[in-house]
């Protein structure tokens, strides 16, 4: 008689016979056959009803545990360090080996950004240590420097030529940005007050809402584009408030200087085009969220605020994406907001949100959470919930060591 065949399910197919699956069989007959494996283990056949119990039993415990295996870790990609890493129960493995910090809040990290095969770390200033800058590749630490006059103020970006260095200076009020090689010995670019540079280490824009300029209260910004190969300055004007609106200012507040719309820089995407924060607002919060072109010309507007942190891009640049108290991701081409995640289980036992992580292909996130004790985030509690994308859907959790 031949032997009667089961194909698993696509969703339980796995590549070799480690893989496993529940069989409901019905209305076989005890007739002893032998058992047939194939290599990719996507058939079966039993010799009779008790060893395919028996043998079902044994494919369902793997199975199991091969799910519970796959669902405490997932594969994620870190935009401040350009690489992918593993977050699971042991915590945050980039894939150049190095351990990710998890145990403090984002605002309390050392800044990291991407370069040219690796990445760099900017430690800022302590009482007594000079902010000092690193470059990581392959895992390892490859050129070190220490930046004495920077004392405040430190804002590191990456770029391909190399990475650069804004700090207010010590013995002065200026601010001033310095660009060096990856190998940290020469400087190819300084440049007066705090500007964003492209990924392409090519252009930079600074926009003009210092104090010191002291500028008029107004509702339009004024953006200087450089570009660092020429020299060539372009003056670039952008309104932030809405057409037809104008800056809310609270009665009684007349100081000029805390009048001025502002406008912030946060991110770069694809096709020359930049996602900024615009303040229409006193105080200055929360942002409204535009993409503009290369001329700060405005494509769009993201549904939603910002609050607290600017947002990243994903790996492709595709979607943009914010943790305050909630996941928000978006279409980083039609502005629409793609997902809201404010899981009433974080309450429920007693976390707060630090971290958000998605996926390289943005399907899925991972959201570390902290407990709370004395009003703080606890790091000896912290749990990561995963969740689908598409539909918000939870798909699991893992305890995370700090």
């Amino acid at each position: 008689m031949a032997a009667v065949a089961w194909r698993f399910p696509p969703a339980l197919t796995l590549s070799d016979t480690s893989a496993a699956a529940f069989f409901l069989c019905a209305g076989q007959r005890s007739t002893p056959r032998k058992i047939h494996l194939k290599a990719d283990a996507r058939r079966a056949a039993f010799p009779d009803s008790a060893s395919m119990l028996r043998t079902a039993f044994v494919l369902t415990a793997g199975l199991l545990s091969a799910a519970l295996a796959v669902s405490n870790s997932l594969t994620v990609w870190l935009p401040e360090q350009g690489q992918t890493a593993t977050l699971s129960s042991q915590g945050l493995t980039a894939a150049d080996g190095g351990r990710i910090v998890l145990n403090r809040p984002a605002y309390d990290l050392p800044f990291e950004r991407p370069i040219s095969g690796g990445f760099v770390r900017l430690t800022p200033a302590g009482k007594t240590d000079p902010a000092r800058l690193e470059v990581v590749q392959g895992g390892k630490v490859t050129a070190s420097r220490t930046f004495p006059e920077a004392r405040y103020g430190a804002r590191l970006q990456g770029t391909e030529r190399g990475p650069c260095v804004s700090s207010t200076e010590t013995d002065s009020d200026k601010s001033i940005t310095r660009c060096f090689a990856p190998d940290l010995k020469t400087e190819w670019v300084k440049l007066p007050g705090q500007p964003f540079l492209s990924a392409s280490g090519k252009v930079a824009y600074t926009i003009l809402t210092d104090w010191k300029l002291e500028k008029p209260a107004g509702d339009d910004v004024d953006v200087i584009r450089r570009d660092l190969g020429t020299g060539e300055e372009v003056t670039l004007s952008y309104r932030v408030p809405l057409p037809g609106q104008t800056l809310v200012v609270p009665s009684g507040m007349s100081d000029p200087i805390d009048r001025r719309a502002t406008l912030g820089l946060a991110a770069e995407l694809p096709g020359e085009r930049y996602l900024v924060c615009a303040n229409t607002t006193i105080p200055k919060d929360p942002c409204r969220l535009d993409i503009v072109d290369r001329d700060f010309k405005k494509l769009l507007s993201l549904q939603g605020n910002a609050y607290i942190h600017l947002p990243q891009a994903t790996k492709d640049g595709s979607k943009v994406f914010y943790l305050g108290n909630t996941l928000q991701v978006w279409d980083a081409y039609t502005g629409k907001r793609l997902s809201s995640i404010h899981d009433p289980l974080w309450e429920k036992n007693r976390q707060i949100p630090l971290h958000a992580y998605l996926t390289p292909d943005s399907t899925q996130a991972a959201i570390l959470t902290a407990g709370i004790k004395n009003g703080w985030p606890d790091s000896n509690k912290m749990t990561a919930y995963l969740y689908r994308l598409s539909d918000s859907k939870l798909l699991g959790s893992f305890a995370v060591k700090p």
